[in-house]
């Protein structure tokens, strides 16, 4: 990879032009991305989720001093006009500035919220950001929502506001996602690995809703927790066998689901032409997902992605004993963190290996 690579381009200028906020390990951080906030109507994706994200805002992140980072496509302002989306869901936009009122808030740009909507909508009062470099301790994140390795979105961007906005969104089609396309989510993941290792620090996207955390797919994670417990099974006692038994089936259930239903993610080794893996891209998938929501935190010198869900969602095999799993009380609301790890180890090995 080159200094003439156009990519490179694109996320260095982007890169150099945002802003730098300095926290430290005693700060708490959550990211999420990908909202996609409509005007309340059928066709409004948010919906879906709404309740189980106001209630995760409200009674956890904002009680308990998180810095919230919205990481893109807030607002489908390429569908929707974004006074009705503030009129519909005026309460979430009340929790945006009761974190914004405590220099508690940021706000970055994706590619479904483009800053000329906001601009002709003076009453707008936050803040936005094209990308964040966020440093704690010393340590580097680079955030921003994903689009920006791309020409196109540039090219072409009034063309595709044109149609989504007046021919597709009152026809009810359904626009084209980028999360239902596997070769551009893996081309926008690969920019921002190989941008961030010759940086040495780690990015934090969204976009392509696909939750990524150390640079690795859905499916090396699965292949990695079926190894996992399949060397644990040896050694267990008799009483725990039966339970670790059901999880190296239920791996093994969804490791064939994937592979059955089109859902065909890069390998480690074809996803970045590497032959060492570095934790240099992480991905806080998105709050419109179809069995709940992810999100990034940062705290205490350590990085999560953290799956929240309501009791509609069945978690089989889930550990309700398990230090990572809480309940938001009286509401239903689970939060089950699903990875973690020390930004000590995870920035030694960038430099180190990089």
């Amino acid at each position: 990879m080159t200094e003439l690579n156009p990519y490179f381009f694109l996320l260095e200028q982007l890169y150099k032009k945002a802003p730098v906020i300095n926290k430290t390990s005693s700060d708490r951080i959550v990211i999420f991305s990908d909202l996609h906030m409509g005007d309340g109507r059928s066709y409004d994706d948010f919906i879906q989720n709404a309740d189980l994200f106001y209630t995760a805002l409200k009674q956890y992140y904002l009680p308990q001093g998180y810095t919230l980072i919205l990481n893109g496509d807030v607002e489908e302002a390429l569908k929707f006009n974004v006074a009705k989306i503030e009129e519909h869901w005026e309460k979430i936009y009340t929790l945006f500035s009761l974190f914004n009122e405590k220099g508690r808030l940021y706000k970055i740009t994706g590619n479904h919220d483009p800053k000329i909507f906001f601009l002709k909508h003076k009453k707008y009062n936050f803040t936005l950001h094209d990308a964040l470099r966020l440093t704690i301790d010393g340590k580097e994140f680079f955030i921003y929502h994903g689009h920006q390795s791309s020409y196109y979105y540039d090219a072409f961007s009034d063309i595709m506001i044109f149609f989504l906005r007046y021919i597709a969104n009152p026809l009810r089609i359904r626009n084209y996602s980028l999360s239902y396309h596997s070769k551009k989510k893996s081309h926008i993941e690969k920019m921002a690995y190989l941008f961030a290792k010759r940086k040495k620090i780690i990015a934090i996207i969204g976009h392509t809703h696909r939750p990524l955390f150390e640079s690795l797919s859905k499916m090396d994670t699965m292949k990695f927790s079926l190894e996992y417990y399949l060397r644990k099974y040896q050694n267990a006692e008799s009483s725990e066998k039966e339970i670790i038994g059901e999880k190296i089936k239920d791996c093994s259930i969804k490791i064939k689901d994937h592979i059955k239903y089109g859902r065909k993610d890069h390998t480690i080794s074809s996803l970045y032409s590497d032959t060492i893996i570095l934790p240099c891209v992480f991905n806080s998938g998105t709050v419109v997902g179809k069995r709940g929501m992810t999100s990034i935190e940062i705290l205490d010198g350590t990085i999560s992605l953290v799956h929240w869900f309501d009791k509609s969602i069945k978690k089989k095999y889930l550990d309700k004993s398990s230090i990572y799993y809480s309940q938001i009380a009286g509401t239903g609301i689970s939060r089950y963190i699903l990875k973690h790890d020390t930004l000590d180890y995870l920035f030694s090995k960038i430099q180190l290996l990089g």
